[in-house]
């Protein structure tokens, strides 16, 4: 007989465990020892009842993203997850959502974290703000949809953070480790680059699409790295715990929950005018970002450039400590002029119908660029 169910039963028939002297009799022993254990046994967690999540103010905790999916390789990484027993975040693609629902209903069975990466992809500087809310409004109709649930957090594309952007109203999650899967589809690197530029309350940027099964498949070594160097592989809202994320700001990692970046805003103030050209140059500068090469901080690096002329084209022409060959992901116009962004060195090809406004930056692969 179970032992609790020994000690009810034995409520109600006294006279068994008790001589007509009021001592304990040889019947009562049985039911004491279970009485016993009962007060002296743990609590009990309900059946199905999920652990408590990690202490991330305590524990060296460290977020895995995976962003673009779901796709034809989030299977195999869902498989390795389980098989690791860790949680990741996932930042869905509407259509892709959409078109493999039952990956994204897998990720949430499974205990993972949903944000919001845009319906298709685009880089939200090139939209309207109308057009900016219709992706992203979207993409989370579709994860609703599918899951019961609306996600809270926004990944823009390639980083790019408006006000646009910002007006949505959600948290913008980005990272402060960028795995460069997507440019050298190496597992070795990915590793590498984990090793050296992880810290406690790390975002680690990765993708789970198609054509990065080769370095998905660092995954669970990538794992057992962090698990032997002291770290914990978290969520997302695991990492920030009960802190609150506001709508509109940027956050990085863990550490930025107590300073989160405002929406940028022009950078420089007043920006200089088309009045205070000089005959030989425009006044002002382009502020050019590019990826760094090195497997350690910081991931980008800068270099400005001035002496323009209007209409001229300029080469963007990567500094050496930038990846080989590398166009700038990201130009800033701290002129009094607008810019035209190019994919060619030739300024051949516009990257966007849009020019570039003074005091703005976007994010995008530019290989030249036109000021005036």
């Amino acid at each position: 007989m179970p032992c609790l169910a020994r000690v009810r039963r034995s409520a109600a028939r006294r006279a068994l465990v008790t001589t007509p002297g009021g001592r304990l009799g040889a019947a009562a022993l049985p039911t004491l020892v279970c009485l016993c254990a009962a007060l002296l046994a743990p609590a009990q967690e309900p059946a199905g009842a999920a652990p408590p999540a990690p202490d991330c103010a305590r524990l060296a905790c460290v977020a895995l993203t995976f962003d673009d999916g779901p796709s034809a390789a989030t299977g195999a990484l869902l498989d390795d997850l389980a098989a690791a027993h860790t949680k990741a975040t996932f930042f869905l693609v509407g259509q892709e959502a959409a078109y493999r629902p039952q990956l994204v209903k897998r990720e949430v069975a499974e205990g993972h974290a949903l944000g919001n990466h845009t319906y298709t992809h685009p880089y939200l500087g090139a939209l309207t703000p109308d057009q900016v809310h219709d992706q992203l409004a979207a993409t989370e109709k579709t994860i609703a949809d599918i899951t019961g649930t609306r996600p809270t957090l926004v990944r823009p594309p390639y980083g790019n953070q408006s006000a646009q952007v910002a007006a949505y109203g959600h948290p913008l999650m980005l990272w402060d480790l960028d795995s460069l899967d997507w440019y050298h589809h190496d597992p070795a690197q990915v590793l590498s680059r984990a090793e050296a530029g992880v810290r406690a309350g790390s975002v680690v940027l990765m993708h789970d699409t198609d054509n990065q099964r080769d370095t998905l498949a660092a995954v669970p070594q990538l794992i057992r790295n962090l698990r032997r160097a002291g770290y914990t592989p978290v969520t997302v809202p695991e990492l920030f715990g009960s802190t609150e994320l506001k709508p509109g700001m940027s956050y990085r990692n863990r550490d930025s929950a107590a300073r989160p970046a405002a929406q940028p805003r022009p950078w420089a103030d007043p920006l200089p005018s088309a009045a205070q050209d000089t005959d030989t140059a425009i006044a002002g500068s382009v502020l050019l970002r590019y990826h760094s090469a090195a497997a350690t901080g910081p991931a980008e690096l800068a270099q400005t450039v001035d002496g323009l002329r209007t209409g001229e084209c300029r080469n963007v022409v990567a500094p050496l400590d930038a990846r080989a060959g590398a166009p700038a992901f990201a130009l800033r116009d701290d002129t009094g002029h607008g810019i035209q962004l190019y994919d060619r060195a030739d300024c051949a090809h516009r990257v966007a119908e849009n020019t570039l406004t003074p005091g703005s930056e976007q994010d995008d692969e530019v290989r030249s660029f036109k000021v005036g």
